[in-house]
């Protein structure tokens, strides 16, 4: 099994050749995105397909409300994180609610969310998905957040470390550079880490931390850091951004966040680089003694998450869900 990656299929449904491929090369987790998404049977069916892949992997999506919402064509639009915050804590929970219900009536295992970057006037904060402008206001916020996601035993993701708060760019465009305020943002994901959480690492360069150079996904000296936080696994986020251009080829890149210490990295649209990816890295993995105990340290990390007994949840109590989060973010029902 290569627990080590996690990647996006083509469309509704596995055509017999995607299924092959997919047998054979194992991925730890693959990820959804819109264009998985047509309608509730369809997407039972597929998440059902992909859980019967050898090793059964998990099943993610980014989730957050707002702009970030796979699942719009069935859900409709809810609140963002922002506008959550804005009306409260039970704003902010109920959102989460929503979120871990849609997440467990179709079986998937593990949103990537919250976004718990400190809103400082960057792009991010920008867009909605912020929970807070201080460190304080974003761990209070995203405790009722995950109390609601993870009240469905769907697992979490914190992103994006060490927080995206001050980048004036896109990362999925350029690379952005993080202030001094760094240091201070990673606080929040030390204060909310725990077993079941991941963290995904940003690509954005970090001097404050003594990164003036790499992408801290790349960096040893910054997912480093994140060797003593209590978290679950800690994943390289998606390696097709524009941020990672001029650092290397797609298997590359993979080499080089997993020699970082992180241990899962995301190839969710170039799907025809599946399988490169994993023949060069496991290739590699032969001849370099350390990103071989690095692949064995990835797949012990993955074994455990996003294996949480989901409930049975109806449809029609997540439809209620999101409409009250709507209701209560002033969005209407």
């Amino acid at each position: 099994m290569n627990a080590w990656l996690a990647c996006g299929v083509s469309g509704h449904e596995l055509g017999d050749d995607e299924r092959q491929q997919l047998e054979e090369l194992a991925p730890g987790g693959v990820v959804l995105f819109a264009r998985n998404v047509g309608d509730r049977e369809q997407l039972v069916d597929l998440v059902g397909a992909l859980h019967e892949l050898p090793g059964r992997p998990y099943v993610a999506i980014d989730l957050e409300g707002g702009r970030v919402n796979r699942l719009r064509a069935l859900l409709g639009e809810l609140p963002s994180p922002t506008q959550a915050a804005a009306a409260g804590g039970e704003a902010v929970e109920v959102l989460g609610e929503a979120l871990g219900a849609a997440c467990a009536h179709f079986a998937i295992d593990v949103d990537y969310a919250p976004v718990v970057d400190v809103g400082r006037g960057g792009y991010i904060g920008g867009e909605g998905r912020c929970l807070g402008e201080s460190p304080a206001a974003v761990v209070r916020m995203a405790t009722r957040y995950l109390d609601g996601i993870e009240r469905f035993g769907v697992a979490t993701c914190l992103k994006h470390y060490p927080g995206l708060g001050s980048g004036e760019v896109d990362s999925h465009h350029a690379l952005p550079e993080l202030d001094e305020e760094a240091g201070v943002d990673e606080e929040v994901f030390l204060r909310l880490s725990a077993p079941g959480r991941a963290v995904m690492v940003a690509h954005a360069l970090v001097p404050s931390l003594g990164e003036a150079c790499c992408p801290a996904s790349l960096s040893r000296a910054v997912v480093g850091r994140l060797a003593g936080y209590p978290c679950g696994p800690v994943i390289a986020d998606d390696l097709e951004m524009g941020a990672l251009g001029r650092y290397g080829s797609l298997p590359e890149r993979a080499a080089a966040a997993l020699g970082a210490g992180c241990h899962q990295v995301l190839v969710c649209n170039a799907l025809a680089m599946r399988r490169p990816v994993v023949e060069a890295v496991r290739g590699w993995a032969t001849a370099d003694a350390a990103l071989g105990t690095a692949l064995g340290e990835a797949e012990r990390r993955l074994v455990p998450y996003g294996r949480g007994a989901l409930p049975v949840v109806e449809w029609d109590e997540v439809v209620a869900r999101a409409a009250k989060a709507r209701e209560l973010a002033g969005m209407g029902a």
